[in-house]
């Protein structure tokens, strides 16, 4: 687990955009690259910076990308979105792509500014959900292309977050799919030492007992009030990113990045 304080002047932090890293970060066009945002009340004081976060992230990951990138939210749902639709209904879907037939883009910012934070964080439910829909994809589709979570939370969760962690990389295992299909990155705001302790087991103990394929990353950014800036957190980001990029670079070097298939399931 890489961890980051406010009052180390980012040390240890990836610096962006180097040679190396560059190339890395391009292997996201073969990606979907999807964010669960904890809006829950824990969130509240560091809110601004995460919305400055994902606005900071989110054109490096156009870049590559040209889809745009997903945002879905612990708590929140878009206003058309009712019980019983698609998960897919459930979050904001190719933020950044633009518009064929207006030529205009969605953007981080505007999506942001609809969010408040409050209530409870069942980040373990929301994960269940858009795992499940993704393995479900998959099984149907082989060929989609892999998936790139990126959770940004501050950790304090009111449900189990591993148990569908397990389960999606259970399911993988019994596919026989690539070992760069799935990963989620765990990104801990905050100075929570309890939860610090549960995602670092996540990263480094979890998988080793249940004998199955690691599929989580986990990044800590501690000390609040931040005394930091987005473009410091986005460095750690794409800084665990790019790391992710580098184990799957030898299977997709060379490949078409997969056409993008929307689906109704």
């Amino acid at each position: 687990m890489a961890t980051y304080n406010n009052d180390d002047d980012t040390a240890g932090v990836p610096q962006a955009p180097s040679a190396e890293h560059t190339e890395l970060l391009s292997f996201l066009q073969y990606f979907e690259t999807l964010f669960i945002i904890d809006d829950s009340s824990h969130m509240k004081r560091q809110w601004s910076d995460v919305s400055a976060l994902v606005q900071v992230v989110a054109p490096v990951c156009l870049k590559y990308d040209e889809n745009g990138i997903d945002i879905y939210f612990v708590n929140h749902r878009p206003t058309l979105y009712f019980p019983g639709m698609s998960v897919r209904k459930s979050g904001y879907n190719h933020i950044g792509q633009v518009h064929g037939d207006t030529g205009k883009r969605d953007s981080a910012q505007g999506i942001f500014r609809a969010v408040k934070p409050g209530g409870s964080c069942k980040l373990g439910g929301r994960l269940r959900k858009i795992l499940t829909w993704y393995v479900e994809q998959l099984k149907a589709d082989p060929q989609r292309p892999p998936l790139n979570v990126i959770a940004i939370t501050a950790g304090i969760c009111d449900d189990d977050f591993a148990a569908p962690l397990l389960d999606a990389a259970r399911e993988l295992d019994a596919m026989g799919a690539p070992a760069h299909q799935l990963g989620v990155m765990l990104f801990q705001l905050g100075d929570d030492e309890e939860a610090r302790g549960r995602f670092e087991h996540a990263d480094d103990e979890m998988w080793k007992k249940a004998g199955t394929r690691d599929i989580v990353d986990t990044v800590a950014w501690r000390g609040w009030p931040a005394s930091f800036g987005a473009d410091e957190m986005a460095k750690a980001v794409l800084g665990a990113v790019s790391k992710k990029m580098d184990g799957a670079k030898s299977a997709l070097a060379g490949r078409v990045p997969p056409e993008r298939r929307e689906t109704t399931i």
